[in-house]
């Protein structure tokens, strides 16, 4: 261990002044039901005098804490603070070097742990290092989440699942895929390989935000495992689909770039500003034009009059597949909203249902990985609904067989976590 104040820089105190007092504002917005990042871009718009860095060392605090909540909650937030950012295995910057010296406490050094995920093991070096006591590891996470992932199997395996940030994955539109590859790689990108071709993941904020500058009209941020939802719904040439729930349209640019131009693409969303941005994003990419209206699935909507080959129900969810990236949203998430969402998802696949031609396909997906909101909705779907049956497929990374669901797992394809069912209607 070595001493927190040698060689620190006459600004560290006063910006370790500050993080702490976004922190406390973060944490007392999520205990009233709000997000930490929205009350952190509202902090930063307030103060420009932040710079990007700044803003980086900050955010990565904010979430550090939140991050471990369940591990270091119950301590003072600059004590909390401290154990978070050893737990996440990180070097210690001024700042937090300044909040050990204000604590009496030593630096110590970073643990050995940044890539083993043994959170039993993290525990404890981190009670040595700050001689106190953590609660059970099994306590880490809000209790009801331990019976809605029963289904995933060992509790400790899944805890592990929310403990790496994952990277920014961009997604490279098929026509310049070939051209930008080896930039993409001379830039520090990592491919995720021919199993996600599209997929490319930089840890770098900075190079995230200049390749969507200067690749605009050919990159997207988008996430590894949305990504593996349209590759699941596979649309063709000349096809009919619907994206039923599109939000930012993500998944409907990848539809029109991974279908061609001459697919048949209607898009609805319950906000019209979401179905605006959608539009200028795909003209920026050149690609084909869609069919697009306000639409709201739970409010016995007036359906498409179409009857589609395909459609895409990307439903809103709890989230709890985005916590590796949003952890405090598992601190604003009780086991009735997820029972709750569950019903809602219900409904809009019954509303969506109808609009599909036999032989049609319907893909069922969320950012979720709570039974209530995968397997149950699933299997009270089919059973209200005997003219549809799981249309197997092949699992996107791997090419071993489904049953027509699955899980992807956030530490398995490092990044979030999502529930994928493909249908068929008979």
């Amino acid at each position: 261990m070595s001493d927190p104040a040698a060689d620190l820089p006459p600004w560290a105190e006063r910006q370790a002044a500050v993080i702490l007092a976004m922190l406390q504002a973060a944490v007392e917005a999520v205990r009233e039901g709000h997000p930490a990042d929205r009350t952190l871009h509202a902090q930063f718009a307030k103060n420009k005098k932040y710079g990007s860095r700044d803003r980086r060392l900050i955010g990565d605090c904010v979430f550090s804490w939140f991050r471990w909540h369940g591990a270091v909650g119950e301590l003072p937030l600059p004590r909390g603070l401290c154990v978070a950012w050893f737990l996440d295995g990180a070097d210690w910057p001024p700042p937090l070097r300044a909040i050990l010296r204000d604590l009496d406490w030593p630096e110590p050094e970073p643990p050995p742990l940044k890539d083993d995920p043994d959170l039993e093991q993290r525990r404890q070096a981190a009670q040595d290092a700050f001689d106190l006591t953590l609660p059970p590891v099994e306590d880490w996470l809000p209790d009801w989440w331990r019976d809605e992932t029963a289904h995933l199997g060992d509790y400790a395996d899944r805890l592990k699942e929310h403990v790496h940030r994952p990277p920014t994955w961009l997604r490279v539109d098929k026509a310049r895929r070939e051209t930008l590859h080896d930039e993409l790689l001379k830039d520090g990108a990592e491919w995720a390989g021919p199993s996600a071709p599209a997929a490319y993941a930089f840890r770098n904020p900075g190079k995230v935000h200049r390749w969507l500058s200067e690749h605009g009209d050919a990159v997207e941020i988008q996430d590894i495992a949305s990504q593996q939802i349209v590759r699941v719904c596979d649309p063709r040439p000349g096809q009919r689909w619907w994206d039923a729930c599109c939000g930012g349209g993500g998944k409907s640019l990848q539809l029109l770039d991974e279908g061609g131009r001459d697919l048949d693409l209607t898009c609805t969303d319950r906000r019209e500003g979401t179905l605006k941005e959608l539009v200028k994003r795909g003209r920026r990419h050149g690609l084909g034009k869609v069919r697009r209206y306000v639409l709201d699935l739970l409010k016995e909507p007036e359906l498409p009059n179409i009857e589609f080959d395909g459609v895409l129900l990307d439903a809103a969810c709890s989230g709890s597949g985005t916590w590796t990236r949003n952890p405090d949203a598992a601190w604003r998430t009780e086991a009735s909203d997820v029972r709750q969402m569950g019903r809602r998802q219900l409904a809009m696949l019954d509303t969506v249902a109808p609009t599909l031609r036999a032989g049609g396909v319907l893909v069922y997906a969320v950012c979720s990985l709570a039974r209530s909101e995968t397997l149950d909705v699933l299997g009270a779907f089919l059973s209200e609904h005997p003219d549809f049956t799981l249309d197997p497929f092949p699992h996107p990374f791997d090419g071993t067989d489904t049953d027509g669901s699955l899980f992807l797992l956030p530490g398995a394809v490092h990044g979030d976590g999502m529930f994928v069912a493909r249908l068929v209607k008979n």
